[in-house]
């Protein structure tokens, strides 16, 4: 049996987006309720670092901190050429947009949505102090950033309903959103709403829609960490009733992984050796997360090379278990190992000799660094097969920089907002900035919120 509910705006996820979106809907004096497909808020935003980019912020001014947006889009242009250079996107008037609305958002966020910074910092390959981070950087800031919502959404009158599954956008005979038809424990509810905001998520805990939309990356739904409701509803939603998407969709890249158990540290070690089937190095391995899982995904059959010397003691007794699989081969020399990764020996066996020559001359063929330049010498030799880890999807549905979501005319579909990854394609080409996917999730949220409310 069909239930009915009303409210002026309707947001329909509760990760950062749409708690980003519900707060600040509701500060613009409009009834919000949000409606959450899992059994709790977070999405993956709650599975994040938690850290958000932002420069020149009052708060790395008051830390002595010299940024520029400038600086930021030097380097956001200089990465995004890195792979798919002739890429339709990024659309560097909305990305100038967003970053002078992030500056606003890192500050929203402690004066009216409860949150605080614990640090601000660089990460990897981007030392700038521009990521805000709830707690210490590096650490696992999301859950913490999610809390912090959360509190501030607990003070106010927003209705959250969990396990409560968007179905279809209910329209009227102009084409205008006016609700949402929703599954929950009870029953269906048919909500009517003046404003719909889609803070779904992207696809990548799609195996269907990954395989649609990015072919080019058939496999990487296998290590896939992201939030478990991005299934790309929203965006289906969107696309049933008019909604354009954005064109060549890609992947969120954060690096490297193997399928054996406690190997994690050779996620980010820059100082082993990458080769591919052909037992060519294909890359630096001192490369930004992102752009190494392109390389990756690109890649044939990539490989992990080290040695056992001392400082690999602990890992290499991670890697024993998985020799029995396959994952893992070891022998007492290049040439044997080569065999056993079935990979052409002389070639392999030539790479290695030169990447040896490199470490010990202190320059690099590839370009990577004398410190992380260590030399494989020590037998017996080991290889580990490496896969590329995502932890989104660039794509979505089309919007204007209101995050109104827009038709195949590029006319506002009217009543419909789409933030995060329900509409990020705009700002990346095929590579992720650090501390931009958080961002432009609860920026977009801001933005549609206030909209949404200021045109009830």
């Amino acid at each position: 049996m069909t239930q009915s509910l009303i409210t002026d705006v309707l947001v329909v996820g509760g990760g950062g987006a749409g708690i980003s979106a519900a707060l600040s809907a509701y500060q613009h004096g409009a009834r919000v309720t949000v409606l959450e497909k899992m059994d709790t808020l977070g999405g993956s935003t709650g599975m994040s670092g938690g850290g958000i980019s932002a420069t020149n912020t009052r708060f790395q001014r008051e830390q002595g901190i010299k940024d520029t947006k400038q600086s930021w889009l030097t380097l956001w242009h200089a990465r995004e050429t890195t792979s798919n250079p002739d890429g339709p996107y990024p659309d560097y008037d909305f990305v100038d947009y967003y970053m002078d609305e992030a500056v606003k958002t890192t500050e929203w966020l402690v004066d009216d949505a409860g949150h605080h910074y614990g640090e601000i910092t660089g990460f990897g390959l981007d030392p700038v102090k521009r990521i805000h981070f709830p707690g210490k950087g590096g650490e696992l800031g999301g859950p913490l950033l999610i809390n912090n919502l959360s509190e501030a959404l607990a003070k106010t009158t927003i209705k959250v309903m969990v396990n409560t599954v968007a179905k279809k956008l209910l329209t009227n005979d102009q084409g205008a959103v006016i609700g949402v038809l929703a599954s929950t424990p009870d029953g269906d509810v048919e909500m009517t709403a003046k404003k719909v905001i889609l803070s779904s998520g992207g696809f990548a805990k799609s195996k269907r829609l990954l395989q649609k939309f990015i072919p080019a990356a058939p496999n990487v739904y296998e290590h896939s960490y992201s939030g478990a409701g991005n299934q790309g509803d929203g965006i289906l939603m969107a696309q049933a009733i008019g909604a354009v998407l954005y064109e060549d969709p890609w992947v969120i890249g954060e690096g490297i992984t193997t399928n054996v158990p406690h190997t994690f540290p050779l996620m980010m070690d820059w100082s082993k050796v990458f080769v591919d089937g052909n037992g060519k190095r294909f890359m630096s391995e001192q490369t930004h997360y992102a752009v190494v899982t392109n390389a990756i995904i690109a890649a044939k059959t990539p490989w992990l090379i080290l040695d056992s010397a001392t400082t690999n003691a602990e890992i290499i007794e991670a890697l024993k278990a998985g020799i029995a699989s396959g994952e893992v081969v070891t022998a007492p020399d290049c040439q044997s190992l080569a065999e056993q990764m079935q990979i052409p020996a002389d070639t392999f066996t030539k790479t290695m000799a030169t990447y040896n020559k490199g470490a010990h001359d202190g320059e690099d063929a590839m370009g990577k660094e004398p410190e992380f330049t260590v030399a494989v010498e020590t037998a017996p030799y080991f290889a580990v097969k490496i896969y590329p880890v995502i932890m989104g999807t660039f794509g979505g549905v089309k919007t204007s920089k209101q995050f109104e979501v827009l038709d195949k005319q590029g006319q506002v579909i009217p009543n419909l907002f789409a933030t995060g990854e329900t509409a990020n394609k705009v700002i990346y080409n095929h590579v992720y900035m650090s501390g931009s996917s958080v961002q432009f999730a609860l920026t977009s949220g801001r933005i549609a919120g206030q909209v949404a409310a200021e045109t009830l």
